[in-house]
């Protein structure tokens, strides 16, 4: 190991006379300005200079024998972050054999002080290429450091806005924070005079007199303001020089919000200290403070004193005296929640003491403690107050709440009482359930936020406005509102309470009950839904409706009913008044008298389902047919309470069922007329054909027998063409009067008419079970037997097979408005016959319906086109709807309506 410094190699060291090679090395060495040390391969120091000694701050005695990596140097690199040992240059040089440069460090001096130093090193070799150690170089730099820190400093300052202006006030120079505040770019300001660009800020005289005090007195000056031409604060610094003066400015409106809201806080503070003061003294609460340390209260308020019986304030107190004022009972409660209060930091509790003049009252006390810098507890702060009179009232009321919750419990009734002063929510024990509280702390008391938070977000801000109200007038409260009660059902409920207040008027308690209402809430609901859908079909009826009240006062009646007697003639006050109405039978002509108005006969308990019709003389002068049905309602007893009357103007209709008939009949005529003279011409021709071909069939050849029998053919068509357009016009006025009909008992008899032609064809013919419909058998029957003949004229090549079925379906909305046919029980049925035959066209399914419109020629199928038509027509005498669902060879459905024959 090489020698320590010091120890050896003394004709270096030495100051004496030693080798003059030596001793010019060593006057050179300390000569230089730079620090110079020498370590052995160990890392010990072996040489240091005096500029190194006084760099390091300590001698050669006190250097001897330290190594590179002594952690008294306690290095940092130029970030200031401390450096391990294994990352000074130091240790790279003599452990990693590695020459370093100009390498920054801060080193730690004996006196404490820090110096940075530029480090260089190299490595040292021996002839045997073995390290022999290293040989350090360091440059004082501490001082340009401080230089660099303070540029940096003043460079961070420039960051700011900053301007220049001559000794004229003419810009000089602008930064671009400048150009960002001053909202104006430097080429538009340089050369321009300050008080030219910004007028307003000659007229400041804080401004103006910054600028000409500076210039004046070659002193630097500052002032701080809000400028409105620019929108913000302004923080400015002026340096002035002969030449002009430098302006360093910035944007200081945050900070100065900052301050106003500080100062804002401040009087906040103040005025809710004052506020505090107020209601400890109205409270009549007692104040305290506690040194942990010694356990005395240096601090109390009278009040505090008093409430432990003392009229006089004591000159000692501590914690020993208050715990001997807790009765016994309580003591060790007591203890135990101001120890847990050194781990919480605060405590709030309730006891009974025993006062001074030996009375016995109940207390709460409140506190937190305050904590030194090592965490520990150092004193306490808090309030007491004499609970007694109201844990009294807590008791009553707990009592009372028992008896009443015993009494309710049965009905979904629920109690609270609201402690205002303190936020404390007390409730039963089924309040406390239905809103998933804990009966226990319920007892105790919950915030009152912990209930409003169950209330229906809808109708929440609506509650506590209420709740605000009641409790700014010391009033009553009573509101219905939702609320989700613990199983997360939304239910209706109705709170009732009041607010009771001391003498100053300052609300106290609160106490009230709730009740569920769901049930009958629902129903008002659904009962006003329903009211108001029946109020829009009212007023929307395309029929007129008139209400009376149950003692014959009109009640009200609708636009329609008002147009149809051509004014507001129900404004009477009673149906008595009916006689001035004239009025006469429709389809007798005689008058109407009081007693046969529809509304009279339904206020005696009379339902009008047969239509009363009256031809009447309406109040614009018009004479209209009218068409009533009436209704009564009645109450629980069976007395009415209500009659609603309803009438039609069926005038359109009279006039052109008049037409219609007449029309009809005309018809009827012609075509029977028509049918009866072409008859005879048709027999005629008949006959006369058939007399030439039994006559002169030999002698008219093949060619004349085959033209005798294209005529014999058409005239026989003719006169079934005839025959169906006779039946056709007469589907109206020949049919039978509609009665149930057993549509089974109607399709047995069509089979039975078609047997022929289903065995000839090798039909197969299933039908479902068919229902019980309203109408008239025989035209019914016709239908089935056109439907069926078709299928099996167009079955195609393959034996027919035809289903027949019906399902059943609600009456359209245009049949129930009308009225359907007489007996019908409002729905109707949908009979359905299908074929798997050659199908229809698309584009041919509407066609197939009209009278004489024919697919096929004569050739390929018979018929005289007139079947579907008849089908049609009969189909619309029953109120019906036919049609057909096909496609080409994939067969075809037709299907047709009936009404429902009513319930057996």
């Amino acid at each position: 190991m090489s020698n320590r410094v010091g120890d050896t190699d003394r004709t270096f060291w030495d100051d004496g006379d030693g080798p003059d090679p030596h001793r010019r090395c060593r006057t050179l060495v300390n000569a230089i300005d730079d620090g110079v040390t020498v370590v052995d391969a160990d890392g010990e120091l072996t040489f240091a200079n005096e500029r190194a000694e006084e760099l390091l701050g300590r001698s050669r005695e006190a250097l001897a024998g330290t190594t590179h990596d002594d952690p008294r140097w306690d290095l940092v690199d130029e970030t200031g972050e401390r450096l391990e040992a294994d990352e000074s240059p130091f240790t790279r040089v003599v452990d990693s054999e590695v020459a370093v440069s100009d390498r920054t460090v801060g080193l730690r001096r004996h006196d404490g002080n820090r110096v940075w130093l530029s480090v260089s090193g190299a490595p040292e070799w021996n002839e045997n290429d073995d390290l022999e150690g290293a040989v350090f170089v360091f440059e004082d730099v501490t001082e340009q450091r401080d230089v660099e820190s303070e540029l940096e400093e003043i460079l961070g300052r420039v960051t700011d806005a900053f301007y220049a202006v001559d000794e004229n006030f003419r810009f000089t120079h602008v930064n671009e924070r400048a150009e960002e505040l001053l909202q104006h770019a430097e080429e538009d300001l340089l050369g321009e005079t300050l008080w030219e660009v910004f007028p307003s800020a000659a007229e400041i005289d804080e401004v103006w007199d910054a600028f000409h005090t500076a210039l004046e007195t070659q002193e630097s000056t500052s002032y701080e303001l809000y400028y409105d031409a620019l929108d913000f604060w302004v923080e400015a610094n002026l340096y002035p020089s002969e030449s002009g003066i430098s302006v360093y400015f910035r944007d200081v409106t945050e900070r100065k919000e900052r301050e106003s809201e500080r100062d804002e806080m401040i009087r906040e503070l103040q005025q809710s200290e004052e506020r505090l003061r107020l209601a400890l003294e109205a409270g009549e609460m007692g104040t305290w403070e506690l040194d942990l340390q010694t356990e005395e209260s240096p601090a109390r308020s009278p009040q505090h004193d008093r409430i432990f019986g003392y009229e006089e304030p004591l000159e000692d107190w501590d914690l020993a005296t208050f715990l001997d004022h807790v009765h016994p009972d309580d003591r060790k409660g007591v203890t135990q929640r101001f120890e847990e209060a050194f781990e919480t930091g605060s405590w709030d509790f309730e006891c009974r003491i025993v006062r001074a003049d030996g009375e016995r009252r109940e207390i709460s006390g409140r506190g937190e403690f305050s904590f030194d810098r090592d965490g520990e507890p150092v004193r306490a702060v808090g309030v007491v107050q004499d609970i007694t009179e109201r844990k009294e009232r807590e008791r009553r009321l707990e009592e009372a709440n028992e008896r009443f919750e015993a009494a309710t419990e049965a009905g979904a009734v629920g109690t609270w009482e609201w402690r205002i002063p303190e936020d404390t929510f007390v409730s039963g024990t089924t309040f406390a359930r239905t809103f998933g509280i804990d009966p226990e702390n319920a007892r105790k008391g919950v915030p009152l936020e912990r209930f409003l938070s169950s209330i229906h977000e809808d109708d929440r801000d609506r509650i506590v406005e209420r709740i605000e109200e009641a409790v700014e007038a010391c009033g009553e409260y009573e509101e219905e509102y939702r609320v989700w009660n613990a199983d997360d059902e939304l239910r209706w409920i109705v709170a009732r309470g009041h607010v009771e207040c001391d003498e100053d008027g300052n609300p106290e308690r609160f106490p009230g009950a709730l009740t569920d209402i769901t049930e009958r809430k629902r129903a008002e609901l659904e009962v006003e839904e329903h009211t108001k859908q029946l109020e829009t079909l009212f007023r929307v009826l395309p029929v007129g409706v008139v209400v009376a009240n149950g003692d014959g006062s009109l009640r009200r009646a609708n636009d329609t009913a008002k147009e149809i007697w051509g004014g507001d003639v129900f404004e009477a006050e009673s149906v008595d008044e009916y006689e001035k109405f004239i009025a006469e039978w429709a389809d007798t002509g005689e008058s109407v008298g009081p007693e046969d108005w529809t509304m009279y006969r339904v206020l005696q308990g009379e339902a009008v389902m047969e239509p009363n019709t009256y031809e009447i003389s309406a109040f614009d002068g018009e004479r209209r047919i009218i068409m009533e049905h009436g209704m009564p309602v009645t109450d629980e007893h069976g007395t009415v309470s209500r009659a609603v009357v309803t009438l039609t103007d069926i005038t359109e209709r009279k006039e052109y069922q008049r037409k219609l008939e007449e029309s009809n009949e005309r018809l009827e005529q012609f075509a029977y007329a028509a049918s009866h003279d072409l008859q005879e011409p048709l027999r005629m021709i008949t006959s006369y054909l058939q007399l030439i071909e039994s006559r002169y069939a030999d002698e008219l050849g093949d060619d004349g027998q085959e033209f005798l029998a294209f005529a014999v053919d058409g005239a026989e068509r003719m006169r079934e063409m005839i025959d169906g357009l006779l039946e056709y016009s007469r589907v109206e006025t020949r049919g039978d009067p509609f009665e149930p009909v057993d549509l089974d008992s109607v399709l047995e008899e069509t089979m039975t008419d078609l047997q022929l032609q289903i065995e000839e064809t090798g039909a197969e013919i299933e039908a479902e079970s068919l229902p019980r419909v309203r109408g008239d058998s025989g035209q019914l029957r016709q239908v089935f037997q056109n439907l069926i003949d078709n299928a099996l004229e167009y079955s195609g090549d393959e034996p027919p097979r035809v289903h027949v079925s019906a399902e059943r379906r609600e009456a359209s909305r245009d049949s129930e408005r009308s009225g359907g046919v007489a007996g019908n029980d409002g729905s109707e049925w949908i009979v359905s016959v299908s074929d798997e035959g050659s199908g229809i066209d698309p584009d041919d399914r509407e066609r197939v319906f009209e009278v004489f419109q024919r697919l096929h020629t004569s050739d390929e199928h018979d018929g005289t086109g007139i079947g579907l038509a008849l089908c049609t027509r009969i189909v619309e005498r029953h109120e019906g709807d036919i049609w057909v669902e096909s496609n080409s060879g994939d067969g075809s459905t037709f299907s047709f309506t009936l009404p429902a024959a009513a319930e057996r």
